[in-house]
């Protein structure tokens, strides 16, 4: 029987932070925690010992941070700490598992992954079938200390923002110097699976790349494509910018003006600068939900996940904004559109006369975002049913419930 949990802070903040929320889900269950600070690893190992139970406690974590063979987790023998006390381990990826590759092959310990999107689980459970691995979805977040989000928010029509958008922007010339440093027959290998992802952007970027290893190396045995996919993953932060890029400039050379937070984006090009404004500071994840309290449209660009969800969807349905969306498998099962979300259907980026994979019902996120803009109590109305939603299902709280079930 699991007693006491232990949790990770300090080393990425927004993960610190969706631990932080779970954490208090679990001391209302009874259980007793423990912080390890990355900003004081050795000091907080030697204070984890003291408050290990052998074989009652468990830890949590994402990515696998104290699981990547970080020193301070050491015993003298070489042993996990992990491993020596017999602590069940949970480890959330909010990235494509084949960032991972090095920790999902190396030494088994007692671990259980968990994946935020449907094809990512069915990934590790295809190439990694001696761990087991479950969907578990990203959540909202809310202000600490309590589901006081929706309350603290601004009124709708008071609110400073129109349109928002809270992420980093990596400029491509930055990710070309990866893909262009190598021999020419790789980079044109490279940018023909970037051209092929424009030309199908339903398409799951692991899915790609398996086709062109294939094409290369008929004979590639799994191990051999999963190990190819690790060293391709400048294609998916690639792909990530050219939507992310694309979605902002769609909306401003439209004439909306659009709040972006986060760095880099002082170096994107678009016709119309005056509508991007620029705030490059890094903002921590309370900071990042006071911002969306303070938005009527929070938009959101997914990362690449085909079938699953980003928290920046439920945060802004938890905190009174109407989330703008390009959409997923998974999205399209648990939200209704213009009902607790709004679609948009991403950018063209194909030049070719191919026809790409684009549903002509779900408009493109500049006409989505007027019309939101010019229908405010339509807009207002949709927020409602949106926290109703997040809040039933969709917190961190209830991530925490769900995990609960597999200690």
């Amino acid at each position: 029987m699991i007693e006491k949990l232990v949790f990770w802070e300090h080393a990425v903040e927004t993960l610190g932070y969706f631990s932080r929320q779970m954490e208090e889900y679990f001391k209302g269950q009874g259980y007793k925690t423990f912080f390890v600070d990355d900003k004081e690893k050795e000091e907080s190992i030697q204070r984890l010992k003291k408050f290990i139970k052998a074989g009652k406690t468990a830890f949590i974590t994402f990515n696998f941070i104290g699981l990547s063979g970080e020193e301070c987790c050491n015993q003298p023998d070489r042993r996990s700490i992990w491993e020596a006390w017999n602590v069940p381990c949970y480890c959330i990826l909010v990235d494509h598992p084949f960032y991972y590759e090095k920790q999902l092959s190396g030494k088994r310990m007692d671990l259980t992954a968990f994946c935020v999107d449907r094809g990512h689980t069915a990934y590790v459970q295809r190439f990694y079938p001696d761990i087991p691995c479950h969907f578990l979805p990203l959540a909202g977040n809310l202000p600490l200390l309590g589901n006081a989000g929706r309350e603290k928010a601004i009124a709708y029509r008071e609110r400073k923002y129109d349109i928002s958008f809270i992420a980093n922007y990596v400029p491509l010339e930055e990710l070309e110097v990866h893909i262009n440093g190598q021999t020419e027959e790789y980079v044109e290998f490279y940018y023909e699976i970037i051209e092929d992802l424009k030309r199908h952007p339903s398409q799951p970027v692991d899915e790609t790349l398996e086709k062109y290893i294939k094409r290369e190396i008929p004979e590639a045995e799994e191990e051999d494509i999963r190990s190819a996919q690790a060293g391709m993953m400048v294609v998916d932060l690639y792909i990530r910018s050219v939507y992310r890029s694309e979605v902002i400039r769609s909306l401003v050379d439209a004439g909306l003006r659009v709040h972006v937070f986060g760095s880099g984006w002082d170096k994107m090009e678009c016709a119309h600068r005056e509508n991007l404004i620029a705030n490059g500071k890094m903002l921590t994840s309370a900071e990042c939900v006071e911002i969306i309290q303070n938005s009527k449209i929070a938009l959101n660009v997914m990362p690449w996940f085909k079938d699953g969800a980003h928290d920046r969807i439920f945060t802004a349905m938890l905190n009174g904004a109407v989330c703008l969306t390009d959409d997923s498998g998974y999205l399209r099962e648990i939200m209704t559109d213009k009902e607790e979300v709004c679609f948009y259907r991403l950018p063209e980026t194909w030049s070719s006369s191919e026809k790409k994979e684009l549903s002509v019902e779900t408009p493109g996120v500049a006409e989505a975002a007027k019309y939101l803009l010019e229908h405010q109590g339509e807009a207002e109305e949709l927020t409602k049913r949106a926290y109703e939603k997040a809040k039933r299902e969709h917190t961190w709280r209830k991530r925490a419930e769900r995990l609960e079930k597999y200690f």
